[in-house]
């Protein structure tokens, strides 16, 4: 019996230092990871809704937070005007989950500029065609003071085909954005005016 205690002692101290060593990488890591993310997964997403190089556009980011999320935002500026924003929110109601998408917003004509798909799990050949540049045009020239809707609902998207649930998680996530913008527009250009100056 004293062996087996003196047993499950060593193994529970072994767990305890290398949870604590993991743990200890990861939070190392963590700026790390998030820099190789938003270079390779953000960054041509980033080039496509500006138009500029990933490269000018990755250092412009802002984590703004509200009362029970963390939105990542992306801008871009002229002078000391912020001219543009790119908003990262999840889309609820997916197939396969949550659809991870972004929006950019050009703040002259209040209108979206484009949307990207950043990290889906939707099925293949289906719920996945929500990449497709035939459906993504269909957020240029939107407003965002009012919500998005599918056609079905008497809106302007054309849902995909056989795709109903991810192309809901789409619009779902814009209408985050859209009442984000409607919210809290202000403050987040306050915040990117502090970091320009901090």
């Amino acid at each position: 019996m004293r062996e087996i205690i003196r047993l499950v002692v060593v193994l529970s101290l072994i767990c305890g230092v290398a949870a604590a060593a993991l743990t200890g990488v990861r939070y190392s890591l963590e700026k790390r990871i998030e820099r190789q993310s938003d270079f390779y997964v953000r960054g041509p997403a980033l080039e496509r809704l500006f138009n500029q190089p990933a490269v000018q556009l990755l250092g412009n980011k802002i984590n703004f937070m509200t009362s029970n999320r963390v939105y990542s935002v992306f801008y871009t500026k002229s002078g000391d005007d912020v001219t543009g924003l790119a908003i990262e929110a999840p889309g609820a109601g997916g197939y396969g989950g949550d659809i991870i998408l972004m929006v950019a917003v050009d703040l002259a004509s209040d209108q979206m500029t484009g949307m990207e798909i950043i990290q889906h799990s939707e099925t293949p050949g289906v719920g996945s065609r929500v990449e497709k540049v035939s459906f993504r045009n269909q957020w240029a020239g939107l407003s965002v003071s009012e919500p998005v809707k599918l056609r079905s609902q008497g809106g302007q998207i054309d849902a995909i085909s056989g795709a109903t649930y991810s192309s809901k998680a789409v619009v779902n996530g814009t209408n985050q954005i859209i009442e984000l913008m409607s919210g809290h527009r202000d403050e987040i250009i306050a915040a990117i005016k502090s970091k320009g100056n901090g």
